[in-house]
């Protein structure tokens, strides 16, 4: 459901300047992201006791709604937790003050803070998260103790409520990646408003069914995506599965050369392309494996509503029997009928959109385009439910700012439903939100590919979700980022990390060795 709110040009400027008590530094704001301007007041030199002598008073529909809150503030807060209560009815149609001020959408949330009390009041669990999630950031420890005894919260009024109603980040599940980092991202991802997250297994997910799909000692084991997807189903956050049902079929990088398959088991040749690249799909083998390959990832994840067959960066065929049909018959056979098996399962398939795109259209110039003219006749041929996430990462110019991009719309005349998918072009996600919004578009994909350590991961989850919410992301001082911060800190908390590798945002401050070798 795309959910809209129209302002005034001169509220939004206001929810911006108005942060009273931080006038001189109006970047004191811990918050991210910081909430759409519909209103945001704030003024810490007026705090207000967040600790077991407070009292948060709900206003919401949902049932779950107070034992969840108060669950989870006894995990974060333990002795020193507020109270929760259910204020007035739970029909959310009081008349209170928060309540009132709750804008238009299933998500949204309204929070006041001051002398008389804590209030919050949202239509759903989902606001009462984001909620949560808000006052979680911006409460701090009460000044001049040795040790923690309770927060305080600034006193302010929240009234907010997401751009989009599809907000999701792309993780990749490489033999690199720990099932700690895997967890602080999807974690780091919920407290930042993102509620999905797809995970693509880079040869690292554990079949039963095809235990020859994976490298040596896969870590993404079915207990660890179903306690993954347990913790994500809490925060508010669903994990989609991805496969790879065309092209990437290797299940690694390209630079690399790599291949999970076929370097250590080439027995399994038949099934793709002589060289490996792409799946073979005029096998029928094929199209039996990844059936059951979706079952199974599908089954564990919980049957989530989509899931994503990925489709990006094929290549031509070189196999001769996939040379003897016209290839864009095959193709289109080959995810049409993944993505009717998806649909028969109760999901809705996804896809990459390059290959959708011919290289030398003149109407793409400058836009991400891999196709060819027989591959580009999928955007007729499609079943129009599918929908097409459109990666455009502003190659040569990751400055840019552009403010519309054709491409989407192109496939949203078709009749898909489209997502706008940015990487690290900071500057475009904002205006590429804002376009998604504009053309009623599905939704909007954050891509992370190999970066879920370092600074580039760190912008890449700032500026996505503030876009994806629906705002901007505020200077910050160039030392340190405290908001950032914060949250990475709020994360390793709930995951009680012990291990120097799982704090901050790089494993190391300096190279393994460096410090010897060099003093």
């Amino acid at each position: 459901m795309k959910i809209v709110c129209r302002l005034s040009s001169v509220l939004c400027l206001v929810s911006f300047l108005a942060v009273a008590g931080n006038e001189a530094n109006p970047d004191a704001v811990e918050l991210a992201p910081i909430p759409v301007p519909v209103e945001f007041t704030s003024n810490m030199d007026a705090p207000v006791a967040f600790d077991a002598t407070a009292t948060v008073t709900v206003e919401c529909p949902s049932p779950d709604a107070v034992p969840w809150l108060a669950r989870h503030f006894a995990d974060w807060y333990g002795a020193q937790a507020p109270k929760v209560a259910a204020g007035g009815s739970r029909s959310g149609a009081t008349g209170a003050d928060a309540q009132e001020r709750v804008p238009p959408g299933d998500e949204a949330y309204a929070i006041s803070a001051d002398a008389s009390g804590i209030r919050i009041a949202a239509r759903s669990l989902a606001g009462v998260r984001w909620a949560a999630y808000t006052m979680r950031q911006l409460a701090i420890a009460k000044r001049g103790t040795f040790r923690t005894e309770g927060r305080i919260l600034p006193s302010l009024k929240v009234s907010d409520r997401p751009h989009l109603a599809f907000r999701a980040v792309h993780l990749c599940w490489f033999p690199e990646v720990r099932p700690a980092q895997m967890e602080r991202a999807i974690r780091l991802a919920a407290l930042l408003k993102f509620n999905y997250a797809i995970i693509e297994p880079w040869g690292m997910y554990a079949s039963a069914k095809h235990p020859w799909w994976h490298w040596p000692n896969p870590t993404m084991t079915k207990e660890e995506v179903r306690r993954l997807v347990a913790i994500g189903r809490d925060l508010g956050i669903t994990l989609v599965p991805q496969i790879n049902a065309y092209g990437h079929a290797t299940s690694s990088r390209g630079c690399t050369i790599k291949h999970a398959m076929l370097d250590l088991q080439p027995q399994y040749e038949p099934l793709f392309e002589p060289g490996g690249w792409n799946w073979c799909i005029s096998n029928p083998e094929t199209q039996r494996v990844l059936r059951d390959l979706i079952a199974e990832m599908h089954d564990d994840f919980g049957r989530p509503p989509f899931f994503h067959l990925g489709c990006d960066e094929a290549q031509p065929p070189s196999c001769p029997e996939c040379r003897k049909t016209p290839y864009a018959e095959l193709v289109c056979k080959h995810i049409t009928g993944l993505a009717d098996f998806v649909k028969a399962r109760g999901a809705q398939a996804m896809i990459w959109h390059d290959m959708l795109l011919e290289r030398g259209d003149p109407r793409w110039k400058g836009y991400v385009h891999h196709g060819t003219k027989t591959t580009a006749t999928l955007a007729d041929t499609l079943p129009k439910d599918v929908i097409i996430c459109d990666w455009q990462y502003s190659y040569g110019n990751m400055k840019e700012a552009r403010k519309d991009w054709p491409t989407m719309a192109y496939f949203k005349e078709k009749g898909f439903p489209v997502a706008g998918c940015p990487w690290m072009n900071f500057n475009a996600m904002k205006p590429m939100a804002d376009y998604i919004s504009k053309i009623g578009g599905f939704g909007f994909i954050e891509t992370t590919w190999h970066h879920l350590r370092g600074s580039d991961w760190i912008q890449m989850y700032k500026f996505a979700s503030a876009a994806a919410w629906g705002t901007t992301v505020p200077p910050r001082p160039p030392m340190y980022d405290t908001a950032f911060g914060t949250a990475l800190r709020l994360v390793g908390h709930d995951m009680k990390v012990t291990d120097y590798l799982d704090t901050g945002h790089l494993n190391y401050q300096v190279p393994p060795g460096w410090w010897v070798d060099n003093n």
